[in-house]
């Protein structure tokens, strides 16, 4: 009698671990970006755009001079929270999270001569 009440306690236990974990082994993470390198001069400053067709996501990324030498990433999101990163000669920087509808913004001292510019989703 004791060991059938053992085997329904461990097969409670077992069902009650299924059901608790399994929208933790189901969820699917999505995450995506927009990402662009530029490789050239740095003499003049400049500014690009990178948008899907909607218009929902756009980076807008490049390099001027106004207080320092500075490159920079800004990341607009619609309907998702995101980040806008930059990767240079003096590393990796990313900014703060940013809700839906606002500009995620990165702006670094400029290093380097090949530029990695991104905003993930």
């Amino acid at each position: 009698r004791w060991k059938k009440k053992i085997i329904l306690s461990l097969a409670a236990t077992s069902l009650f671990s299924a059901i608790t974990l399994s929208p933790i082994l189901v969820q699917k993470v999505e995450a995506a970006s927009i990402t662009k390198s530029y490789s050239g001069s740095f003499s003049k400053v400049w500014q690009k755009n990178a948008s899907t067709s909607d218009g929902a996501r756009v980076l807008t990324y490049g390099y001027n001079k106004a207080a320092i030498n500075e490159d920079y990433a800004h990341g607009y999101h619609a309907t998702k929270t995101h980040y806008a990163s930059v990767s240079n000669g003096n590393g990796s920087h990313t900014s703060s999270n940013v809700g839906k509808g606002k500009t995620a913004k990165i702006e670094v001292r400029h290093s380097g001569s090949n530029i990695s510019y991104s905003m993930s989703y």
